[in-house]
């Protein structure tokens, strides 16, 4: 499920169910999607499984079709397809989409599709079930002609299991993403650079960014990470103090434990020594 950014309207799909868009305030059905045409070879349906759906801004978005008003919708069965979403469309069937997935053949994706983001208006993030985030260049998939494999044109590394949501911020280059490996990273859009990793000790299915400048700041001082001697002077070479061994410190103490213990022994048989010799002269005398 997915709801506009005006908030007047949500999608929903699913197994065997094809996309619907309804309107909130009159729960009426405005939109509907249609699958893709039968297999050429077999002439049976494509299934149908949208396991993550995202509307794609109107604003930040080149035109599709020659449309703006567009829906992303990724499948269970490792496919990116393309909606026009206007109530007056031509078609209902995706403008684009990447091409079935075929073992024999080499995929653009390989894994069910979990979750979407919109970077910007060309490109889009997809994270799957088995922890990839492809950023895919929606200029360069052709549909049927040719596997479309050039549209990938990068990743972000990080995520060990399913990524459930992945979610950019609203003014900064900043994109944040869970899953199933308990683990919250965020990432710098510009060169895809994970900038924090946290373990949050539960499997994880969804987030939010708060409202506060708590990342602004981060952002500006994210090269002031680094401690500086009193001159100022970053370059200055560090202080090295030599290495200690416990070890060797309790073996050099026991050495002067025992090297007293010999010299008071030696003093005890010294003045031992010296009372015997007295006690001989006494009885001499």
């Amino acid at each position: 499920m997915a709801m506009s950014d005006d908030g007047n309207k949500i999608i929903v799909g699913g197994r065997e169910r094809a996309a619907t868009m309804m309107d909130i305030e009159t729960g009426e059905t405005t939109w509907k999607a249609k699958n893709l045409p039968p297999n050429p070879q077999t002439l049976l349906q494509q299934p149908i499984w949208s396991s993550a759906i995202e509307f794609l801004s109107k604003t930040d978005t080149a035109q599709i079709g020659g449309s703006t008003d567009l829906l992303a919708i990724g499948t269970a069965y490792k496919q990116l397809q393309i909606y026009d979403i206007r109530t007056d469309a031509v078609q209902r069937r995706p403008v684009i989409y990447t091409p079935e997935w075929d073992s024999t053949k080499e995929n653009l994706l390989d894994h069910r599709v979990t979750s979407l983001c919109q970077l910007d208006s060309k490109s889009i993030v997809v994270g799957d079930s088995a922890g990839f985030m492809h950023t895919l260049d929606l200029r360069k998939i052709k549909n049927q002609h040719g596997r479309s494999t050039q549209a990938s044109v990068g990743r972000f590394t990080g995520p060990a299991g399913s990524v459930r949501q992945i979610m950019k911020h609203q003014s900064l280059p900043v994109i944040a993403c869970v899953g199933l490996d308990r683990m919250l990273r965020t990432y710098d859009i510009r060169n895809r650079k994970q900038l924090d990793c946290v373990y949050l000790k539960q499997r994880l299915n969804c987030m939010l960014f708060c409202p506060d400048e708590t990342w602004v700041n981060e952002i500006e001082n994210e090269d002031q990470d680094y401690e500086i001697d009193d001159d100022g002077n970053i370059d200055a070479e560090d202080h090295i103090v030599d290495y200690i061994n416990s070890s060797d410190e309790n073996m050099s103490t026991n050495g002067e434990d025992d090297d007293d213990e010999e010299e008071s022994s030696d003093e005890s048989d010294d003045s031992e020594s010296d009372e015997e010799t007295h006690t001989k002269k006494k009885q001499r005398v």
